[in-house]
C-alpha cells in the first residue's frame, strides 16, 4: 500500500506542466546546472536536482531516480517449444541516485536499484530480478590537458557508446540494466573522442540484498575512437577484447577469446538518416579458430513537410553462423552485450546466424504521441547452425532444411505526457516458418505496457 501511495504522489506531480531540461537514458550523463536558478524549477522535484554544496558553482549535489512498471503478456515464449508455456507477468523497477560534484575535477555518482518480477512462471533470469543492490558507483576525475579534456572513471559503471547499442548496450528493455566493474579512460578535443576501458561485467546474483559482484568468468576491454562527436555525422572505429572462461557452442564447452573489430557510421543529411555498423571477430574457442562477422543498418527517410512528421526506416541485418560443426572453426557471431530490444522486446531473436530485412513506418499524429508499425522476415545465414533467441539461446528444432525462421509484424506506441511521465506499448505477431512449425513451434504474440516516471 505504501508503494502505491508513493507512486500516486509521484504521478500527481507528473501531471504538472514542466519546462526544465529533459532526463537522459543514462542518468549519469545529465546536467542540471540550469536548475540552480529557482525560477527554472517547475515542480518541487526540480529543487533536488541542484543542491548547492557551498559558494562555488562547481560544488553541488543532484538527486534523482525512476519508477518503472511493466506488464507483459506472452502466449508463446520461444515459440512454445520445450517446456515454454503462455506467460503473464509484471516488472517493477525502482532506482535512486545521487550525483556529487565536488569541484571542477572530482565527481562521485552512486545509484541503488530494486527490480522485481511478479507472476512469471519460468524461473527469473538475471535480467528479470535483482533485489536491492548497488547498480552504479563510480568516481570521476577530469582535467584539461593536451588541448582537450581527460576523464578517468573508476568503479561500477555503464558502457554506452552509441544510440543503436547493437553489441554493447544498457539493456534498458528488460528489468535489470547491465553494469560493469572496472576503469575507463577518455580524452576528447573538439570532434575527436577516444575511450579505453578495462572491465568485468557485474554478476547479478539476487540471493540477498547487495550481493552482486564483478564476474570472474568474463572480461571485457577495448578502445573506441570517434570522429564527429557532437556533429551531424559521426564515424567510430573500435577494438574490443572479449574473454569468457566457460562458453558453450554446439554442445561443446570451452574457453572463448574474441578480438572484435568494428566500424560504425551514424548521422543525418537533410531528410536522410542512417546508422550502419560492420563487425569482424577473430580469436579462439577451445582448439577452434573463431572467424565471425555481422552487419547492421537502419536507413531512414523523413517527410518533414507532412503534418504527422512520418519517417520510413529500412532495417537490414546479418550475422554469420557456423557452416560446418567440428571443422576446427567457429563462425557463429557472438553479439556480446546486445541490446535486448533491437529487434523487439519479445527476445525471440538474437544477433547470431541471422538475416533480417524489415520496413517500418512511424509518425506523430500528436506532439506527445509517436506511433510505429512495420514488419519483415528473418532467416538463418547458415543452414548448419541454429536460429537464436536471447540471450544467444539456440532455438530447439531450428537446425532444419529450411533457411527461413519466420515473418513478423510489430506495432509500437509511446505517449510522453511530459519530461517526467511516459507510457509505451509494443505488440508483436511472429509467424514461424514451416521448418520450425514441424518441430512444434507455434505463432507467438507478445504484448507489453510500460509506465515510466523519472525525476
Amino acid at each position: 500500500m505504501a508503494r502505491l501511495i508513493g507512486a500516486g504522489a509521484l504521478m500527481a506531480l507528473a501531471c504538472m506542466p514542466l519546462q526544465a531540461a529533459d532526463f537522459a537514458l543514462t542518468r549519469w550523463s545529465e546536467d542540471h546546472r540550469d536548475l540552480a536558478d529557482p525560477v527554472r524549477q517547475a515542480t518541487p522535484l526540480d529543487a533536488i536536482k541542484h543542491l548547492a554544496l557551498g559558494a562555488s558553482p562547481d560544488r553541488y549535489l543532484s538527486l534523482g531516480g525512476q519508477l518503472r512498471l511493466k506488464a507483459v503478456d506472452f502466449d508463446a515464449p520461444l515459440f512454445g517449444l520445450g517446456s515454454n508455456e503462455a506467460d503473464r507477468y509484471g516488472y517493477q523497477r525502482v532506482n535512486l541516485h545521487s550525483d556529487w560534484h565536488l569541484g571542477p575535477n572530482w565527481r562521485v555518482f552512486a545509484e541503488v536499484g530494486d527490480a522485481q518480477v511478479h507472476g512469471k512462471r519460468t524461473p527469473p533470469t538475471p535480467a528479470d530480478s535483482n533485489r536491492s543492490d548497488l547498480q552504479l558507483a563510480f568516481v570521476d576525475f577530469s582535467a584539461a590537458t593536451a588541448g582537450g579534456k581527460l576523464l578517468l572513471r573508476l568503479g561500477r559503471q555503464e558502457l554506452a557508446f552509441d544510440s543503436a547499442q547493437r553489441f554493447v548496450a544498457l539493456r534498458e528493455g528488460p528489468n535489470v540494466r547491465r553494469a560493469y566493474d572496472g576503469v575507463r579512460l577518455g580524452w576528447s578535443a573538439g570532434a575527436l573522442d577516444i575511450s579505453a576501458f578495462l572491465t568485468e561485467p557485474v554478476e547479478i546474483r539476487d540471493d540477498e540484498a547487495f550481493d552482486d559482484r564483478d564476474s570472474n568468468a568474463i572480461r571485457f576491454s577495448g578502445l573506441r575512437i570517434r570522429h564527429g562527436a557532437g556533429e551531424a555525422v559521426q564515424v567510430d572505429g573500435y577494438w574490443y577484447r572479449y574473454e569468457r572462461d566457460e562458453a558453450v557452442f554446439g554442445g561443446v564447452r570451452a574457453e572463448e577469446r574474441r578480438n572484435v573489430f568494428g566500424l560504425q557510421s551514424a548521422g543525418r543529411r537533410g531528410a536522410f538518416d542512417w546508422d550502419v555498423e560492420a563487425v569482424y571477430q577473430s580469436g579462439s574457442f577451445g582448439a577452434a579458430d573463431v572467424r565471425a562477422w555481422a552487419f547492421g543498418s537502419m536507413l531512414g527517410l523523413r517527410f518533414g513537410a507532412w503534418s504527422w512528421q512520418p519517417r520510413a526506416m529500412l532495417q537490414l541485418d546479418a550475422a554469420s553462423g557456423d557452416r560446418q560443426p567440428g571443422d576446427g572453426r567457429l563462425e557463429t557471431f557472438n553479439p556480446l552485450f546486445s541490446r535486448g530490444s533491437y529487434f523487439s522486446q519479445s527476445g525471440l531473436t538474437d544477433f547470431s546466424n541471422l538475416l533480417n530485412a524489415g520496413l517500418f513506418l512511424s509518425a506523430r499524429p500528436l506532439q506527445p504521441l509517436t506511433l510505429g508499425i512495420g514488419g519483415g522476415r528473418m532467416a538463418r545465414q547458415s543452414r548448419d547452425d541454429a536460429a537464436y533467441a536471447q540471450p544467444m539461446l539456440p532455438i530447439p528444432g531450428s537446425r532444419n532444411g529450411e533457411r527461413v525462421i519466420g515473418n513478423y509484424l510489430r506495432f509500437n506506441a509511446s505517449y510522453r505526457y511530459n519530461r517526467h511521465l511516459t507510457l509505451a506499448s509494443e505488440l508483436q505477431h511472429y509467424v514461424p516458418a514451416s521448418g520450425l512449425r514441424a518441430a512444434g513451434a507455434r505463432t507467438a504474440d507478445y504484448a507489453e505496457l510500460v509506465v515510466k516516471f523519472l525525476f
